[in-house]
């Protein structure tokens, strides 16, 4: 039933959908899943980048042209507020204001396009008033520096003190971790209680330091656009607010210098002027670190960097497309489902691996030099299951086939014969064709009469014991038992594996069976059962040979005008006092290995011409 069930177009269809729309189920439940594992190759495409731009790159320098990445960035310069500076500037670790003014009238000095200070003033100094004045007095001089809010949640913010707020602009930062606690987005814009849009403190280091008016700014469709001088510069974010990092360099790769240096007036002029200055904490007692999926975790300055690239380069990473990844994941299954039955297992497994190299070279590619995320993990799912179901369902039904012929032949041919129909089942036609095949009929002369004296149950002994031994010989030959009738025994030869010489072996099965009918008539002679003779008419010709019957119960039989004169020739014994008699198409094609002679011309029921009749002797 199961190999009828695959081998029907229309059900082998349907099983097909089926298996389609469970995989389309599978992706949707667990996107999250796939997620992750894409999520996973991205990283694996930046950490090649980085690998491979790098000095220590050596043989896979040659793939620089496939990754292509800008310079470091020399209007970018990082200051940290690390050990050396808390150590060696005494009121520092305690927050003293002054110390921040002065810093920032340090870089004023030099005249920086924009300073972004990463440091959150909460409330006013209630024991050094005067250091609060120094601070606001030092941002308003400047007129350029960004200053860090508090962000409580995803829609509460806290400004610094009052009068540092209204003295210049502040912003809050927030790096977005993902699910494997990894730092791949940074918040471009805050939306408030109050359903006001606030851009982030990157975003307005990006804003002052282009030179442009929060009117440049706008949020709208998944996207935030500024309008430049050189043109419309377009921002996708995720969730109307993330903007996806691409780290197409090390983090700690920027031109760094120490907070003591600044304070110290130890760093160059030409590493602050016309520059954006970067100031953060990043000492061994900061607790604000962020894993980064590259190279573990990473203090805020350089993230800001890092964003501030972005945005300056025009680097960020753009997100796939709305369901990108279940739609080429679907595509790509019903284009496999549709091809791989076509195929043999080798091409099939090449056509798939060349599938999975190329989404991930073009995953690669459009990473490295596109920064578009594609999501493949599905799709490469999808050509690995499908593959497996295809020659599953291919195997299994060659299986089911199989065991169907074999059921439908073990009891009607030998062993041997059976594995050979099994070899190559292709061959063997289920529904009918015209072959050449030898047919062999039976019969027990008198068999009523003979039964008419004896038991019912010795009647069947007897009729079992001959008809074992007639269909050992039948199979000796390879030959097809087709049916029993009552004592009569119809055979054919030459299906349902083809075999050139049918005619010879139906001619020696022919004469086995009277050999090994002798032998059992001694028997039963010395048993006090009745002796038996049997008649046999064999010919040769055209028939139809398949499954014939009901669509609920059919046999694997011969039909035809040859069939029916083979069993006129058994009938016609009678007139011959013959036990073996063959057609002129039987005994031509025998006649280089079994002896017969020519009887007479004989005329049979439902022939117009007479046919000539042949005893086969020896």
């Amino acid at each position: 039933m199961s190999a009828f069930f695959l081998n029907r177009k229309g059900n082998v269809w349907a099983v097909s959908l089926f298996f389609a729309g469970s995989l389309l189920v599978l992706f949707l439940a667990f996107n999250s899943f796939f997620a992750g594992i894409d999520n996973w190759l991205h990283d694996l495409w930046l950490a090649a980048r980085l690998k491979i731009n790098s000095a220590q790159a050596g043989k896979m320098s040659g793939l620089r042209q496939l990754t292509p990445t800008r310079p470091i960035d020399e209007e970018i310069t990082v200051i940290l507020i690390d050990d050396r500076s808390i150590l060696g500037i005494p009121g520092l670790f305690q927050g003293d204001r002054e110390i921040y003014a002065s810093a920032v009238r340090q870089l004023t000095k030099f005249q920086p396009r924009v300073i972004g200070l990463d440091v959150f003033f909460p409330a006013p100094s209630e024991d050094y008033p005067e250091s609060d004045a120094e601070l606001v007095s030092a941002v308003k001089e400047a007129g350029n520096t960004v200053l860090r809010a508090f962000r409580r949640d995803d829609r509460r913010m806290t400004p610094p003190f009052p009068a540092l707020a209204r003295a210049t602009v502040t912003a809050p930062t927030y790096f977005k971790q993902h699910r494997d606690e990894a730092v791949r987005s940074v918040s471009l814009a805050f939306t408030n209680e109050a359903q006001k849009t606030v851009l982030s403190f990157q975003t307005e280091v990006f804003r002052i330091f282009k030179g442009l008016d929060h009117d440049n700014f706008d949020i709208s469709g998944g996207s935030m656009f500024c309008q430049q001088q050189t043109g419309l510069q377009t921002i996708p974010l995720v969730n109307g607010e993330f903007m996806l990092l691409n780290y197409d360099v090390f983090p700690r790769s920027f031109r760094t210098f120490s907070f003591y240096d600044l304070l110290h007036d130890k760093i160059p002029e030409e590493a602050i002027r016309g520059k954006a200055v970067l100031v953060g904490a990043a000492s061994s007692m900061t607790e604000e670190k962020h894993f980064t999926p590259i190279k573990g975790n990473e203090y805020s300055p350089f993230l800001n960097a890092i964003t501030l690239r972005n945005l300056l380069n025009q680097s960020y990473l753009t997100p796939p497309p709305a369901w990108q990844g279940t739609v080429l994941a679907v595509s790509l299954l019903l284009l496999l489902l549709a091809v791989l039955p076509f195929l043999n297992p080798v091409p099939a497994v090449i056509l798939c691996l060349l599938i999975t190299g190329s989404l991930l070279l073009a995953s690669f590619l459009a990473m490295t030099i596109e920064n578009l995320m594609l999501d493949v993990s599905a799709s490469i799912f999808a050509t690995a299951l499908t593959f497996i179901f295809a020659f599953g369902r291919r195997y299994y039904a060659e299986l089911s086939e199989k065991m169907r012929i074999k059921t439908a032949f073990q009891h009607y041919v030998t062993a041997s014969v059976v594995n050979e129909i099994l070899k190559n089942p292709s061959k063997l036609n289920l529904h009918g064709e015209e072959r050449n095949l030898t047919i062999f009929f039976s019969d027990i002369e008198g068999f009523t009469a003979l039964s008419e004296g004896m038991s019912p149950l010795d009647v069947v002994s007897l009729l079992n014991e001959y008809l074992t031994a007639m269909t050992e010989i039948i199979f000796k030959f390879d030959g097809l038992l087709d049916k029993y009738e009552g004592d009569a025994i119809m055979a054919v030869f030459g299906a349902p594996v083809d075999q050139k010489d049918h005619a010879i072996r139906a001619c020696r099965c022919a004469l086995e069976n009277q050999r090994i009918l002798k032998k059992l008539r001694e028997k039963w002679k010395s048993e006090g059962r009745p002796e038996i003779k049997v008649r046999i008419g064999i010919n040769t010709g055209l028939v139809v040979v398949g499954n014939m019957g009901s669509t609920m119960r059919f046999d694997y039989t011969v039909i035809g005008d040859n069939v029916n004169l083979a069993a006129r020739l058994e009938t016609g014994n009678k007139l011959f006092n013959t036990e073996i008699l063959v057609s002129e198409e039987t005994a031509m094609l025998a006649e280089s290995a079994v002896i017969s002679r020519y009887l007479a011309k004989l005329k049979v029921a439902g022939k117009k011409n007479q046919v000539k009749v042949y005893e086969v002797l020896a």
